[in-house]
């Protein structure tokens, strides 16, 4: 449903769906992330990728269907807040993502989230980047 909103340039309309989804998962939705907070689960998020041991992550799929959920749902909130909330909330939710799957194993959501975390590194080492 939020890609809907999205293809149809409602991005408030898929960041709420998005964020109301992750609420009934349990999962906590800030109203806004400063840029330190941003900064440093950029950071855990990179270290946590440095420790993991690569072919037990590859080998670990989440299996969980309410954890593929959260997963997808993070996705597409951080692409959704990408285009209609600061950026730092486009990277925290990013950063949530990514942690999950580095926790948790692989699944078919951990692609974007792994992409979407380039854009992020991306943004973290412009040079007129918002979070540093």
């Amino acid at each position: 449903m939020s890609s809907v909103f999205q293809t149809q340039g409602k991005c408030i309309d898929a960041y709420n769906t998005c964020s109301s989804v992750l609420l009934q998962l349990g999962e906590t939705i800030p109203d806004a992330v400063a840029p330190g907070i941003a900064k440093t689960m950029v950071e855990d998020t990179l270290k946590m990728y440095e420790e993991v041991d690569d072919i037990d992550w590859l080998e670990r799929n989440i299996e969980d269907n309410a954890l593929r959920t959260t997963l997808q749902f993070y996705s597409s909130i951080a692409d959704s807040s990408y285009l209609c909330k600061p950026v730092t909330m486009a990277v925290y939710f990013t950063c949530k993502a990514v942690q999950l799957s580095l926790r948790k194993g692989i699944c078919d959501h951990t692609t974007m989230s792994l992409l979407q975390f380039t854009r992020v590194m991306n943004m973290a080492t412009d040079d007129n980047a918002v979070m540093c």
